[in-house]
């Protein structure tokens, strides 16, 4: 009896964390599209709107998804205020702690915190192109991620229950 409940109890955990590991794929891949769909909407303030990047913030906030909403909050109050502080250095700052629990790779964290730094140009054209590159990095990133994350579900899913087969039947 006490076996039975033993082998269960080491599938049931097993398999709970294929489980974990899959809704991590599945979160990246959503955060990698509003993230795509962010940048292309700065990238339409900028070139369009001709706005600038604290009113972008202010934007983003009101319309983004509510992950990012109270950073571009945070970033609009730290720069547009009186005394505003240095704007890639707060993106960078708030965009890192914002994003630091999601599970994105670091080239795409990476590329979106440090994506104010290289924003310094005075004409618009030059800023939309910069933010289109981060859009087409991560847009590419987003559509590969979709692709795969159904088959890698299903492989970690079946990986997992496998390895609890082998623990319980090693341990038992």
């Amino acid at each position: 009896m006490y076996k039975a409940v033993g082998f269960l109890c080491i599938l049931a955990g097993c398999a709970g964390w294929g489980h974990s590991l899959a809704g991590q794929e599945k979160e990246r891949v959503r955060h990698l599209r509003v993230l795509s769909q962010m940048l292309g909407q700065m990238r339409s303030e900028i070139s369009y709107g001709k706005h600038t990047m604290p009113e972008i913030c202010l934007l983003l906030k009101e319309l983004n998804d509510e992950c990012y909403s109270e950073c571009f909050g945070r970033i609009y109050k730290r720069t547009a205020g009186e005394g505003g502080t240095d704007f890639p250095r707060v993106w960078e700052e708030e965009l890192g702690k914002c994003m630091e629990p999601f599970p994105l790779r670091e080239d795409e964290k990476r590329t979106v915190a440090e994506l104010a730094k290289s924003l310094r140009f005075r004409e618009e054209g030059g800023q939309a192109g910069r933010v289109g590159q981060a859009e087409a990095f991560l847009e590419g990133r987003y559509r590969q991620a979709e692709e795969t994350c159904e088959n890698k579900s299903k492989m970690i899913h079946s990986v997992s229950i496998l390895t609890g087969l082998l623990l319980a039947i090693l341990l038992l």
